[in-house]
């Protein structure tokens, strides 16, 4: 019983923290076409991407859930601009997401390649691309 109550506590709070979250930190971002992140792919569309402690977390923009929790680590030399920016490695017709850049935050984030990017750049050189953000309301 008493477990049971911490689960539904915490339920509880991380559904309230989530859009305070989000706008913190959040790069409201339209991606023109289907990507890969940490192994999963998501289709083209409206995300919210956040830049945690070591991490990436990429939202729905349609209901705030959050979608995939991704490893990444600091990474500094651009700057995000006003809104953000999101930045993704393409292989082809195959793209990655590489960076996430919050408008508040100093350095963004670098998230780690996988198995099958690793795969992909050893077929075709990778170009990447940016997607500016929108602004957080």
């Amino acid at each position: 019983m008493r477990m049971r109550l911490i689960v539904v506590l915490l339920a509880g709070m991380t559904a309230w923290a989530e859009p305070t979250w989000a706008q913190a930190g959040g790069v409201r971002v339209s991606v023109p076409f289907p990507f890969g992140v940490s192994g999963k792919t998501f289709a083209a569309g409206d995300y919210i991407m956040v830049a945690g402690s070591h991490q990436v977390r990429i939202m729905s923009q349609e209901d705030g859930k959050t979608l995939l929790f991704a490893i990444a680590n600091d990474v500094s030399g651009h700057l995000a601009g006003a809104n953000g920016r999101i930045v993704f490695r393409c292989y082809g017709d195959r793209c990655y997401l590489s960076e996430v850049w919050s408008p508040v935050e100093q350095d963004g984030r670098q998230v780690l390649p996988t198995r099958a990017e690793a795969h992909s750049s050893r077929e075709r050189s990778g170009t990447y691309f940016a997607v500016l953000g929108t602004p957080m309301r």
